[in-house]
């Protein structure tokens, strides 16, 4: 019964250790990629976006509605809220932020919320 139940202890810490990281990971791709958009936006002196599309599970970062950079596909149970109140990062050709607001993410954890701020495109989670 002790090692049954130590057992099972030990693989519940375990998953929710996976879970926070996954989350961990996600977000740091996801400033990262924020930061890229950006940095595109200032050299070729361009408006840039990050856009998450309609379903929610995936995001891309586009020069213009043709011209894709990169995309990125949102971990599995993961996916972008419609109670978002931005469904695009943009950036100006001077690299500041064209709106400011929140994307929430539904996770297997719940919703986790990344606020975006107005000027440099700086964002926090919370």
């Amino acid at each position: 019964m002790i090692v049954l139940i130590i057992s099972s202890s030990t693989v519940y810490f375990n998953n929710r250790y996976i879970e926070n990281r996954t989350f961990e990971l996600f977000y740091n791709q996801l400033k990262l990629d924020v930061a890229h958009i950006q940095m595109i936006a200032l050299t070729e002196e361009r408006y840039m976006k990050l856009v998450f599309e309609t379903g929610g599970s995936r995001y891309v970062g586009r020069r213009s509605l043709f011209d894709s950079i990169f995309e990125r596909k949102l971990p599995p149970g993961y996916r972008w809220s419609s109670s978002s109140t931005l469904n695009e990062v943009s950036f100006h050709p001077n690299g500041t932020v064209v709106k400011f607001g929140t994307l929430a993410f539904i996770t297997p954890d719940g919703i986790k919320t990344v606020r975006v701020f107005i000027g440099k495109g700086r964002m926090v989670l919370e």
